[in-house]
């Protein structure tokens, strides 16, 4: 062996005890950050993708080898998307996906643009292209698609305050008109604020329309809906007469009258009665009575013009069917209930149709007299339970419930 010879196997030596001392220190820092690091210069398999980032929802930045950087750049943050059918299969055996060249992934950074975005939730990237993997930190676990643990929301909670003396009246009479500005359609809840507070700031802009939905001949509010927020507005502004008190009450007595109608007849529809609920599980029924006298219409799109919003009937069809705490005598199988506490479906369901609003508002330009669905393989998945959902051509939620496992 020449010289030369000796050279090359010194240099080539010392360069590959220096990656192995440059991978050592960079899993070394990715570590103290909680994070860890993984290298494979022939990509990894669906295996690893999903014991290392997948199995878990962790954020994964990838480097990709030369042929999908043309694509998608060198770099690309990301969670790995998965159906409910190959997280079942992956949960029984690991490596049931490791035929498929192919691994489906959501860019989180926004550096694609939405053809690529597409591309990579429907076809992926083929798992030998990737040769890094920075994963983390870790979040809770019991996230996870496989606990039993219930989930918890990923919310922050902001608490508000009204303003005394019913100021606050400005406010959401200008957010209502911002919606009508900007052609959003308002919940009849909504609709109903918005004719009622116009009737206090500006009255006389009120065109013919509004007044003969308000009034009678006589200029008397004969509008029961309109005629409960108007009174409402004057009890918070210290404003109400001795016969406006009669009146809210009596109003306010017929829309809890009303909603308890509905309620015991989807309570019939279910087998059941509002009368035997409250005999037989009086703690449900307070639990029931309190949501239903407590109730507001909850809208989950504040862009886009086409309505997404829960309506009563909403609630009482998602609620009575699919909370635990709820639940009677086992009523549509102990796994259609959502892994959830009463408290937090509220803001799961604002997570996941705020995400889903862009996709809605698409979908609705398009059909605008259709019902909108994600539902079996297009189940939408948030913090470890898929939903079904469904809504309505005119914006209410028809359904939406965690999907069960098959």
């Amino acid at each position: 062996m020449n010289t030369n010879d000796n050279k090359q196997i010194i240099t080539e030596k010392f360069l590959f005890l220096l990656k192995q001392q440059i991978d050592f220190l960079e899993k070394q820092m990715a570590e103290r950050c909680g994070m860890k690091l993984y290298k494979s210069a022939d990509g990894f398999t669906q295996e690893e993708i999903y014991e290392y980032a997948g199995a878990k929802d962790f954020v994964a930045t990838l480097t990709l080898n030369q042929e999908s950087a043309k694509l998608y750049g060198e770099s690309l943050t990301v969670v790995f998307v998965y159906y409910q059918k190959e997280r079942i299969a992956l949960e029984k055996d690991k490596t049931t996906l490791n035929d498929i060249s192919n691994v489906k992934a959501k860019e989180l950074l926004g550096k694609l643009d939405r053809s690529l975005c597409d591309q990579l939730l429907k076809d992926g990237i083929p798992t030998k292209d990737i040769v890094e993997m920075l994963v983390g930190p870790a979040s809770e676990e019991n996230n996870t698609y496989a606990s039993p643990l219930l989930r918890k929301p990923r919310v922050l909670e902001i608490p508000i305050e009204g303003e005394d003396n019913g100021k606050d009246i400005n406010f959401m009479y200008g957010a209502l008109c911002h919606f009508i500005a900007d052609g959003i359609g308002l919940t009849p809840e909504e609709h109903n604020e918005y004719l009622a507070y116009k009737i206090v700031l500006e009255h006389e802009k009120l065109t013919d329309k509004e007044r003969e939905e308000i009034f009678d001949k006589n200029g008397t509010i004969v509008n029961q809906e309109v005629g409960y927020f108007w009174l409402l507005w004057k009890k918070e502004a210290g404003k109400l007469t001795e016969k406006n008190k009669t009146d809210l009450m009596q109003l306010s007595q017929n829309r809890i009258t009303n909603r308890f109608v509905l309620a015991d007849k989807e309570l019939q529809n279910m087998g059941l009665s509002f009368e035997k609920l409250a005999k037989t599980y009086p703690e449900k029924a307070a639990l029931l009575f309190s949501k239903i006298v407590n109730f507001h219409e909850c809208r989950y799109n504040v862009v886009g013009k086409h309505l997404l919003y829960m309506s009563f009937e909403s609630f009482l069809h998602i609620y009575l069917r699919h909370v635990k705490e709820l639940a009677v005598e086992n009523q549509f199988g102990e796994r259609s209930k959502f892994q959830l506490a009463e408290k937090d479906l509220k803001a799961t369901m604002g997570i996941v149709l705020g995400a889903l609003n862009d996709e809605y508002q698409i979908y609705k330009d398009e059909h605008p007299n259709s019902r909108f669905f994600r539902k079996g393989n297009m189940a939408y998945y948030y913090n470890g339970d898929y939903y079904d959902v469904d809504i309505l051509p005119d914006g209410q939620i028809g359904s939406f419930y965690k999907r069960i496992d098959k």
